[in-house]
């Protein structure tokens, strides 16, 4: 189950592997589905949304989310990407 394979840092904003799951393999839609379902519990509302679908299998981390490369290693069948925000030069 991918609720016990990866673990969600709220405050540092990181998705990471438990060393506790299963090692198993997901798509990337999975963790997608995840994490949204994830954001919209009562308590955990007040963060930042992690992730958005960009286009038929492809999604980006956004609002400064990261996701460590143990992690990634274990996501298949889709594409994922960071956002890449503009530095603000004020």
């Amino acid at each position: 189950m991918i609720e016990k394979d990866f673990k969600i840092d709220f405050k540092g904003k990181k998705v990471s592997l438990s060393p506790k799951g299963s090692g198993g393999d997901y798509q990337v839609r999975e963790l997608y589905s995840f994490l949204m379902d994830k954001f919209d519990e009562p308590g955990t509302m007040k963060y930042e949304v992690p992730i958005e679908a960009v286009g038929k299998g492809k999604f980006r981390l956004v609002n400064g989310w990261m996701i460590e490369d143990k992690a990634l290693r274990h996501l298949k069948g889709g594409n994922l990407t960071l956002s890449v925000e503009p530095l603000n030069h004020s």
